[in-house]
């Protein structure tokens, strides 16, 4: 009998394994069938096509990110210490600071989307 428990136990697990089916007549004939196609529409079987690997990244978002990270690390650091300094007023006083700031940035997007 088992009692009760507030920490979940992993269960066993089992290993399973689905098997792929190969069909060795079937796959000689998709070989042949497009070697075929390839010999009707001119190409050579023996071509080498040379590819270009990209592995250059398409956005770079960390320096960004990270400025982001350290700003609000800031801030909340800044907001802890004036807490403790000061009190919940801080708050009151934080948000007088950033309402304006965040009605600037809002008419600003606004300008530039008309």
């Amino acid at each position: 009998m088992r009692f009760p428990s507030l920490f979940r136990l992993p269960k066993h697990q089992q290993f399973r394994i689905q098997p792929r089916y190969y069909d060795p007549v079937k796959e000689e004939i998709k070989e042949r069938t497009e070697r075929i196609k390839e010999q009707m529409e001119g190409k050579e079987t023996g071509e080498y096509r040379a590819t270009k690997i990209n592995f250059k990244r398409k956005a770079k978002s960390a320096p960004a990110t990270s400025m982001i990270q350290l700003g609000i690390a800031a801030l909340l650091g800044l907001m802890v210490l004036g807490w403790l300094q000061f009190g919940n007023e801080v708050f009151y006083y934080l948000l007088w600071i950033m309402l304006p700031i965040y009605l600037i940035y809002r008419l600003k997007t606004l300008k530039r989307k008309r």
